[in-house]
């Protein structure tokens, strides 16, 4: 099986038996010794660099913004996702927006946690009168009251639960 890792692998003794690859963004955001030292092993057992085209990429930031993940996402986070789509291999991470933006764009995920984030829509809604605010707005267009980041979740009947 393939696997494409993000950092969060190589912070913590994780292992995994199968086909190893990273990208080059996660390799450069690697900094302290010890995920170095796992990152060399790994490197030298056969982990391989790897990342994908502009399509991909686009693919990831579009999904990424109809999920409402994409201003939480680095660089780093869509170079991940977007080979793990261009691939087809399984995308390990312990980030829940990546797993959210993977789950949208049907890439496998597998949590580095004991438990793997739900699909979601990530909207903002209005703290005062629960209006849906548009992206970029400050303030409640009907009531003046501050925004507030609400995730949904869809329940296997297709209705959606707002969390």
């Amino acid at each position: 099986m393939q696997y494409i890792l993000d950092a969060s692998f190589f912070f913590a003794e994780n292992h995994l038996e199968g086909d190893l690859w990273t990208t080059a963004e996660v390799a450069e955001e690697i900094r302290d010794h010890v995920s170095k030292m796992r990152f060399a092993v790994l490197t030298a057992e056969g982990l391989k660099i790897g990342g994908a085209g502009p399509a991909e990429v686009s693919a990831v930031k579009e999904a990424a913004e109809k999920s409402g993940d994409l201003r939480v996402l680095s660089d780093t986070d869509i170079s991940v996702i977007a080979f793990g789509l261009s691939t087809g291999g399984t995308v390990v991470s312990g980030d829940f927006a990546v797993q959210n933006v993977c789950r949208h764009l049907k890439i496998p995920v597998k949590s580095l946690l004991s438990k793997t984030a739900k699909k979601k829509v990530w909207k903002l809604l209005c703290s005062g009168c629960g209006a849906e605010i548009p992206a970029g707005e400050k303030d409640c267009p009907i009531c003046g009251s501050p925004p507030k980041m609400r995730g949904t979740e869809k329940r296997a009947n297709g209705n959606q639960r707002r969390r």
